[in-house]
């Protein structure tokens, strides 16, 4: 099992310099569809590994995690065009500027609402145990894959003794 994880971290790694391209302006970058079908299989693998699903679970477990996935990139997707379209305002009035905020606060509370949900969901397909152990696996996989971007990115750029 953990050579089929570590298999699986080495494809996550091998997709890095894709990833890499991210813009300034925090605009996520053009990742071409297979790739990230890729990601999100090798996402898929590690937290079934790491909640140590059972086929079963797995079975009922993934249709909703999916479900709340695509509810939760829609949420973070409004919100990301909500915050370009500030930051391209340039000067803001007062106003404008509580407008935003609230604004914010309220897809911020939008995507809180969603977790409670979902965590209620999860509870019924699994346990409260295992769902905890999903956001750890959640944030574990990110991490890695946030490491393993850095670590590429660096690796590209010239340090001491490079050029």
């Amino acid at each position: 099992m953990k050579t089929l994880l570590h298999r699986i971290l080495l494809g996550a790694l091998l997709m890095a310099p894709a990833l890499s391209g991210v813009a300034q302006d925090d605009e996520l970058p053009l990742i071409p569809e297979e790739r990230l079908k890729e990601i999100k299989a090798q996402k898929t693998a590690y937290i079934t590994s790491k909640m140590e699903l059972t086929p079963e679970e797995a079975q009922v477990f993934w249709p909703v995690y999916n479900q709340y996935d695509k509810e939760l990139e829609a949420l973070r997707k409004e919100r990301r065009e909500a915050n370009k379209a500030v930051r391209g305002a340039g000067e803001l009035t007062e106003a404008e500027a509580a407008a935003a905020i609230d604004k914010d606060l309220a897809a911020q509370q939008k995507e809180l609402d969603l977790r409670k949900k979902y965590s209620a969901e999860f509870r019924k397909a699994l346990n409260a145990r295992k769902t905890l152990m999903l956001g750890r696996a959640e944030r574990d996989f990110n991490r890695e894959l946030l490491k393993r971007l850095r670590d590429r990115r660096d690796g590209d750029k010239p340090g001491p003794g490079r050029r």
